[in-house]
């Protein structure tokens, strides 16, 4: 009888992609490190210096939709000023 010889698999390690936080991960961050609130516009300038990548138009809507879509993190304190709860 001849001896088969048999191939060994290679498990081929896939790179994970770092997962890039969300525009309310960073916003949270940035209000932490704020010691007063924060008018939703100066929110969205800090975003783009930490070079977030806005995928909408008007990237400043889109910082305001998400800090209304979570009022149990964020807290209005003046029109359009936020802080964390």
């Amino acid at each position: 009888m001849k001896k088969v010889k048999r191939k060994k698999k290679r498990k081929v390690m896939k790179k994970k992609k770092k997962k890039k936080p969300s525009i309310r991960e960073l916003t949270i961050d940035i209000l932490k490190r704020s010691k007063k609130p924060l008018h939703y516009r100066d929110i969205t300038k800090r975003l783009k210096k930490r070079g977030y990548r806005f995928h909408r138009k008007d990237p400043e809507r889109s910082v305001y939709i998400i800090i209304n879509r979570y009022p149990k993190i964020f807290k209005k304190t003046k029109p359009a000023t936020y802080k964390l709860r």
